[in-house]
């Protein structure tokens, strides 16, 4: 488990590393049990790890703090054990970067989350995120295919695979671009999409064992067969609605009509 942990925190560094300038301050949204948080403080980074412990991961907190309690003060990040909902420029300042690598889709109530994220960003600030695209019908952390947007017929068909880790599929909310795009615009947030992620996560499969070895099911035989046909180069030109992963960059945007609740509150 720890060397999947460290393996995508890999992942999170080669996001969040061309966006580091001196004198951010860092959020971490979804900071597992510490370690790229933990690693960019021994950087000199000011980051703060926000993990509430949602369901499928509750032993999270836990075992962060027992990381936390020995490390020396160099390499120990504030924690905050609360949900991005709860996020509050009073209490806990702005922040010039918010990151999270593989966690929006394990926020239930992810309006909130979105408008706690906005809150909090500085301006100027950037906020990144990496996460499934679910408009594609394929579930990473069970590999399996969707029943497209009905997720009840998914857990009937695949009940023998989900039932190894229900609560991870309990707390999914099945994010997509297009919603995404909607939470952005409520919270006056200008948006982009990185091209290319699906092909860059094809790639790992030659490049990362570990990855391999997770993922090598169905996504696996879709990579494969991919390669053989000479296809992997197309996946570069998918446009971000159709492909999975998605990476997204969001910033405030005052151009950005404030929505008809607030104006009329």
């Amino acid at each position: 488990m720890l060397a999947t942990y460290a393996n995508e925190a890999g992942v999170g560094l080669e996001l969040v590393v061309p966006l580091l300038r001196p004198g951010m301050r860092v959020l971490e949204v979804g900071c597992g049990i510490g370690l790229l948080a933990s690693f960019l403080r021994q950087s000199g980074v000011d980051i703060t790890g926000l993990e509430p412990g949602a369901s499928g991961f509750g032993f999270m907190p836990e075992i962060g703090s027992a990381i936390l309690r020995h490390l020396p003060d160099t390499l120990r990040a504030e924690w905050l054990g609360i949900g991005a909902g709860q996020l509050d420029p009073a209490r806990h300042g702005q922040f010039d970067l918010i990151y999270s690598t593989n966690v929006l889709e394990h926020i239930p109530d992810l309006a909130g989350a979105f408008r706690g994220m906005a809150s909090v960003l500085a301006p100027g600030g950037t906020m990144v995120h990496l996460c499934p695209n679910y408009a594609v019908p394929y579930e990473p952390h069970f590999g399996i295919p969707l029943v497209p947007f009905l997720p009840r017929a998914t857990a009937f068909l695949y009940r023998e695979t989900i039932k190894k880790l229900p609560g991870i599929w309990e707390e999914l909310n099945f994010i997509t671009a297009s919603r995404v795009k909607r939470l952005a615009r409520t919270n006056r947030l200008s948006i982009s999409f990185d091209r290319g992620v699906l092909a860059a996560a094809m790639r790992r499969f030659d490049q990362d064992p570990l990855f391999r070895e997770r993922q090598g099911g169905l996504a696996g035989k879709v990579q494969s067969t991919a390669r053989a046909l000479g296809l992997l180069g197309l996946l570069e030109k998918l446009p971000a609605g159709l492909a999975s992963p998605m990476i997204m960059r969001l910033q405030h945007d005052s151009k950005i009509a404030e929505p008809k609740a607030a104006r009329s509150s």
